[in-house]
């Protein structure tokens, strides 16, 4: 009898666990964090990934969480172009995995606030439908796991290190507009549109802008009473205003965006048109796919709705929020968050198989897939050649190490340090004429591994000057875009400046405050290889800093502009 039940008790055991197992494998909410611990998981490996176009965007991160991690506070001591959110992700993803790759822990920590954001959608949309469900998931984890964009810079693979910020923008957008379209009303609901509202205005400003007003459509729809949107509201500035008495990050983030906006409110207009074009391969059909909504909702509404809750109006709003905010992105996942609605608008057709149907169906398809399918093509192609490629020697840059090439373009990268070194001449007559040594520099593979060969040897020759003259410079700068070596080196870095500097977008004017820290910085690093008119410029915002400073070319490729009694024999 005993062995019985003990056969019994097994049996009911077993029976239990299956039925769990296949409650799991049938739970959205299961794969999402399935997913988001096997990320976590490869961020605690030293992955190596194929660089791609304009890569060094990735050491802005770096930058900044040195700074961080030295007690400076975003857009108070350094100015940065968008908020803080994904530089304290970063930088506490970094302490967490020390051996992370750069690339894929920006992209990744930022699941740290979707995923739980979306843990909530999917809740409320699986109660209602297990396929809606998955079909919000399975893009969103695309989206959030890809560190690709949507348009091509370079026709070998590589994975797109610029534009992050735009990506986690798109992506928090795709989150509030799930959110808005299938969750329920009430507290929750709530305090779910103030918690996205907060993440994206620490993204980005134009984020923010483009969710309040799909926020605003879905007010108008009806979807968020007057007192869940007090409490929302509410939810969203408690927080905004502990930060700001606490540090007065807040309104200097504020000035930040005003100033940059002021500097380049000039390129507005050909920026619509710049969209109007490069995603006319969405816009066409989008445009087509509206105006058969309209004729739906005419011809096919059973249910009586609110004006503004109609689907040609959500998918409006949508692609009108979508427009403004790619003409402040840089080939990013453009206009992702109209899926939601139109998985939203799907549903309200009705059951039966008509040409309008299948009209809605086959654009809605021309709307979405191209997207996705140019952001999965990039990034499983660049898994597939990772095994071929061959990662740079540069054992000073510590996680910058971590990226990988094809071998002729490495040897092509090493070959350009002497080249430059020794030819300089014709760069400077390309930089008198406002030119660069090619017309996509910063797009070029070979260039974007020769940054990170010379930066090596920039480090190694600073220890060594180092060394030799018994001195520790405590504070480092670069008059180039990015500045990565405070980090590499462990040291501070200049306050009071723009991190990303570029001089026809964020460093069109220096302030006084930021020309005196330069002034007390140990050491500026001026990069010689190749001259062109970005760095030029730069030097020139903050000459009047620089002077007076003694000049020791450290490397045939760098000088080192160093702070007046910095040597004991000066």
């Amino acid at each position: 009898m005993d062995g019985a039940r003990d056969v019994v008790g097994i049996s009911t055991s077993d029976k239990r666990e299956r039925e769990t197992l296949a409650r799991l494998a049938a739970s959205p909410v299961a794969w999402l964090w399935f997913c988001v611990i096997a990320l976590g998981l490869l961020l605690t490996l030293p992955l190596a990934v194929p660089i791609g176009p304009m890569y060094w965007d990735t050491y802005i991160y770096l930058d900044a969480a040195q700074r961080i991690r030295m007690g400076q506070i975003p857009s108070i001591d350094f100015s940065t172009p968008v908020g803080a959110l994904g530089y304290y992700l970063f930088a506490w993803g970094l302490d967490l995995l020390p051996r992370a790759q750069p690339l894929l822990l920006v992209q990744w920590s930022q699941l740290a606030v979707t995923a739980p954001l979306m843990t909530l959608v999917l809740i409320d949309a699986d109660r209602k439908s297990r396929t809606t469900a998955f079909a919000l998931l399975i893009p969103f984890l695309i989206f959030a796991a890809f560190p690709a964009n949507a348009q091509f810079f370079h026709s070998y693979p590589g994975l797109d290190g610029f534009g992050i910020y735009n990506r986690q923008t798109s992506l928090l957008l795709y989150v509030l507009t799930a959110g808005l379209v299938f969750m329920r009303g009430g507290p929750r609901f709530a305090l779910f549109c103030a918690l996205a509202m907060l993440a994206l205005f620490l993204t980005k400003i134009t984020g923010f802008l483009v969710g309040g007003l799909i926020g605003l459509g879905a007010v108008l729809a009806g979807r968020l009473s007057l007192a869940n949107l007090a409490l929302a509201a509410l939810a969203f500035l408690l927080p905004l205003v502990v930060i700001e008495l606490g540090n007065g990050m807040v309104s200097a983030y504020l000035k930040d965006i005003l100033d940059l906006v002021a500097m380049n409110q000039d390129a507005l207009l050909p920026r619509f048109l710049t969209v109007a074009s490069g995603k006319l391969d969405v816009l066409l059909p989008a445009g087509l796919l509206l105006l058969v909504m309209i004729w739906a909702d005419l011809n096919y509404a059973s249910e009586p709705r609110r004006f503004f809750d109609r689907s040609f109006w959500w998918f409006g709003i949508s692609l009108l929020g979508g427009t403004i905010l790619e003409t402040q992105n840089t080939g990013s996942q453009e206009f992702i968050f109209i899926w939601p609605v139109l998985l939203m608008a799907y549903d309200r057709l009705p059951q039966v198989i008509d040409r309008t149907k299948i009209a809605f169906l086959l654009l809605a398809a021309f709307c979405t897939v191209p997207t996705m399918s140019k952001i999965a093509h990039k990034t499983l192609r660049s898994i597939a050649v990772a095994p071929t490629y061959v990662r740079p020697d540069v054992p000073l840059l510590r996680n910058m190490q971590q990226v990988s090439t094809r071998p002729d373009i490495l040897e092509r990268a090493v070959m350009l340090e002497q080249h430059y070194a020794t030819q300089g001449a014709a760069y400077i007559d390309l930089a008198n004429q406002g030119q660069l040594p090619s017309w996509q520099l910063y797009s070029e593979l070979d260039y974007q591994v020769y940054w990170i060969v010379s930066a090596d040897i920039l480090a190694k020759a600073l220890l060594k000057f180092e060394t030799d003259n018994g001195v520790r410079l405590e504070s480092l700068m670069t008059l180039d875009f990015v500045n990565p070596f405070p980090w590499i080196l462990d040291r501070d870095a200049t306050r009071k400046i723009q991190i990303g500097a570029d001089p026809f977008r964020t460093v069109r004017r220096v302030a006084p405050e930021a020309l005196d820290a330069v002034r007390a910085t140990d050491g500026v690093l001026r990069p010689k290889c190749p001259v062109t008119t970005g760095r030029r410029m730069l030097e020139e915002r903050y000459a009047t800093a620089l002077a007076g400073r003694q000049v020791i070319a450290v490397d045939p490729c760098w000088d080192l502009l160093l702070r007046p009694g910095i040597l004991k024999n000066q």
